[in-house]
């Protein structure tokens, strides 16, 4: 059963965790779009980074930064409604699909880690369902990338001709998906942890070496 005092913690540090989330979250992106300029513009002489795919990475940046300014505006004025949290880290989960996408490289892309900060990023909310959307939610979403890079970009036959070079194997995405899923274990512990610290039954090691 939920107890007064673990909601009561959970609501208050849920707004300070997401607040936390937020701010990272756009120094983040900051930080990505300005490595994602330096590939572009200087250290890479590949020509088709400066066409539509620097067009639709922008486009995501945008949309991103427009979120992150939407969720600072309802943060810094105690508009925290229980959606808010899902609706935010499923508008990152939808982000990096997109960058993803736009690519061209699916899952064989490093952004392919990204999914890992959303599922590090849920238990600072202090939610457990929230855990196992961002962790799910993460699953769903690079089984989603997968296939459409593997149906729509590609191609099915030929990315399972013999030749092709840019196949996952299936070993792979099994450790990929089971990787998330452990971290969302973890996740889940943390906010289980900290429950059991709000409701004062940690572990109080002077107590322990009494009885001995």
């Amino acid at each position: 059963m939920n107890t007064p005092r673990w909601e009561d913690r959970r609501r208050l540090e849920g707004w300070a965790g997401e607040t936390r989330v937020n701010l990272i979250r756009a120094a983040a992106l900051v930080a990505f779009y300005a490595h994602h300029l330096f590939t572009v513009y200087i250290s890479s002489s590949d020509s088709t980074l400066r066409g539509k795919y620097h067009i639709l990475v922008t486009g995501v940046v945008l949309a991103w930064g427009a979120a992150i300014f939407i969720l600072y505006y309802c943060l810094s004025r105690r508009i925290v409604p229980p959606a808010l949290k899902y609706v935010a880290t499923l508008w990152d989960l939808a982000m990096i699909s997109a960058l993803l996408i736009i690519g061209g490289k699916g899952p064989i892309s490093p952004l392919i880690f990204l999914y890992f900060l959303v599922v590090a990023a849920a238990p600072q909310r202090l939610s457990l369902p929230l855990v196992y959307v961002a962790t799910f939610g993460a699953m769903a979403a690079a089984a989603l990338v997968t296939g459409h890079y593997v149906f729509i970009q590609i191609g099915y036959d030929t990315y399972y001709h013999s030749e092709f070079g840019g196949r996952v194997s299936r070993s792979h995405e099994i450790i990929f998906l089971l990787s998330v899923a452990v971290a969302g274990l973890l996740a889940g512990q943390t906010v289980r942890q900290a429950r059991r610290l709000v409701e004062g039954h940690g572990v109080n090691v002077d107590e322990k070496r009494e009885a001995a």
